[in-house]
C-alpha cells in the first residue's frame, strides 16, 4: 500500500455479489485514473464474495478489503467512509461498472471548479434488454454557492412537485425536471462530507443514499455536473435493491423517509415542501397498493398507513393534488382517499389501488 494518501477513494459495499463484483472492481482498476484506492466492504456475504475480494486485493495493493457481519448497505458504506483516505470520494455498487474516464473526469471537474459535488448522466443496462438506456441530466448544474444549490438543484432530487404532476397531465414526462438522488453517479469532496460529519442512516433499507444526498446538498458550497453517461447502472431482478423495495422494512421506511424530508425542509427554512408534495401522495397510494403484497401484517400495515395519511403535510398535499381525466385511475384513487379517509379506505385499496406501482 502506498505511504501517501491516494487522491481518490472508491467505496464498494458488497453482499453476495460473487458473480459481478470482480468486473466492477476491474472497471475501476483499468480506468484512466490510477491515483486511487478501492475500499471494498464485504457485508457478511454467504457466497464467495469475500474470497473474490481478497484475491483482487492480493493482486493489486490499491484494493483494500474489510469484512464485517451483515449489517446492511449503509453500514458497509459507513465502514468505507471511515477508512477512506482520498481527497475525493466515489461510490460504486458491486454489480455496476464505470466507464474508463469516470474517475478522471470527476476529479478534474472538482479540482477545476472547486466544487464539493459533481453529478453525471448514467447508463441503465437491464438484464435481457437488447441495448443500454442513457439517462441524461435534465440541466447544466453549475452553482457557485449553497443558496443556488438549495434553490435550483435540491428541489430536483427531493421529490415530485404538484406543478410537475400538472405538466405530466399535459404530456410532459413526470421526471422531466427531476434527478436521481443516488450517490453512485457522483463525485464528492471528502472534506465536505467530514465537515458536516455525514454518514448513511443505517435504519433505512431503501433510498438510504437519497437521504445522504439531501443532507449533503443542504450544506454543499459549490457543485458542477457532467452530462456524459460514464456510470453504468445494471438492473437485475435478483439484486439486493430489488428485493428490499417490497420488504416490510421498506414499507415502514416510507414513514421514516417522510420525517427525514420534513426535517430537511425545516432546516432549509420551509422552502422545499412544495418540491415533494406530490411524492407524499404517490407514497400514500403506493402504501395502500402494497398492503396486499408486503408481508407486514394487516394491523401493523394499517397503523403505518394511518400515521402517514394523518400527517398534516400529507393531508394538505392530498387536498391540493390536481386531478385529470388523462389519469383516471390515479384521479379515482386520490378521490377515494379524500372522500372516505384513510380509516375507511383499506378494503377499497385491496382492489382499487392494486394496479399502482408509483414511485415515491
Amino acid at each position: 500500500m502506498c505511504a501517501m494518501a491516494p487522491k481518490a477513494s472508491v467505496i464498494v459495499p458488497c453482499w453476495n455479489v460473487e458473480k459481478w463484483v470482480e468486473d466492477a472492481v476491474k472497471s475501476v482498476l483499468c480506468g484512466t485514473f490510477s491515483d486511487l484506492e478501492i475500499i471494498a466492504v464485504d457485508d457478511g456475504s454467504t457466497d464467495g464474495t469475500g474470497a473474490v475480494l481478497d484475491r483482487l486485493a492480493s493482486a493489486d495493493a490499491r484494493v483494500r478489503v474489510f469484512h464485517q457481519s451483515n449489517r446492511g448497505v449503509s453500514a458497509a458504506r459507513n465502514c468505507g467512509l471511515d477508512a477512506a483516505r482520498g481527497k475525493f470520494l466515489f461510490f460504486l455498487d458491486p454489480d455496476d461498472l464505470l466507464e474508463p474516464d469516470f474517475l478522471e473526469t470527476g476529479v478534474t471537474e472538482l479540482e477545476r471548479t472547486g466544487s464539493d459535488y459533481c453529478v453525471f448522466a448514467l447508463v441503465e443496462r437491464q438484464d435481457g434488454a437488447p441495448g443500454d438506456h442513457v439517462v441524461p441530466l435534465n440541466g447544466d448544474y453549475q452553482y457557485a454557492d449553497n443558496a443556488a444549490i438549495r434553490t435550483h438543484f435540491l428541489p430536483r432530487v427531493i421529490g415530485y412537485s404538484l406543478d410537475e404532476v400538472r405538466a405530466w397531465y399535459a404530456g410532459r414526462p413526470l421526471a422531466a425536471e427531476r434527478e436521481i438522488g443516488s450517490v453512485c453517479r457522483c463525485a464528492f469532496r471528502r472534506e465536505a462530507i467530514e465537515r458536516i460529519h455525514l454518514r448513511f442512516d443505517e435504519t433505512l433499507v431503501n433510498w438510504e443514499d437519497a437521504y445522504f444526498t439531501y443532507e449533503f446538498l443542504l450544506e454543499a458550497r459549490r457543485m458542477t455536473s457532467v452530462n456524459r453517461p460514464l456510470y453504468i447502472y445494471r438492473i437485475r431482478a435478483g439484486s439486493a435493491v430489488a428485493s428490499r423495495r417490497h420488504s416490510p422494512q421498506a414499507f415502514k421506511n416510507k414513514l421514516a423517509f417522510l420525517r427525514r424530508r420534513q426535517e430537511i425542509n425545516r432546516r432549509a427554512g420551509g422552502t422545499l415542501g412544495d418540491a415533494y408534495a406530490a411524492s407524499c401522495v404517490f407514497s400514500l397510494l403506493e402504501m395502500f397498493a402494497f398492503l396486499r403484497t408486503v408481508p407486514i401484517g394487516w394491523t401493523e400495515g394499517r397503523r403505518i398507513v394511518r400515521e402517514y395519511a394523518s400527517d398534516p403535510e400529507v393531508r394538505a398535499a392530498l387536498r391540493a393534488f390536481p386531478l385529470s381525466w388523462h389519469k383516471p385511475m390515479l384521479a379515482l384513487a386520490v378521490l377515494a382517499v379524500r372522500m372516505f379517509g384513510a380509516g375507511c379506505v383499506y378494503s377499497i385499496a385491496w382492489t382499487l389501488f392494486a394496479p399502482f406501482r408509483l414511485l415515491r
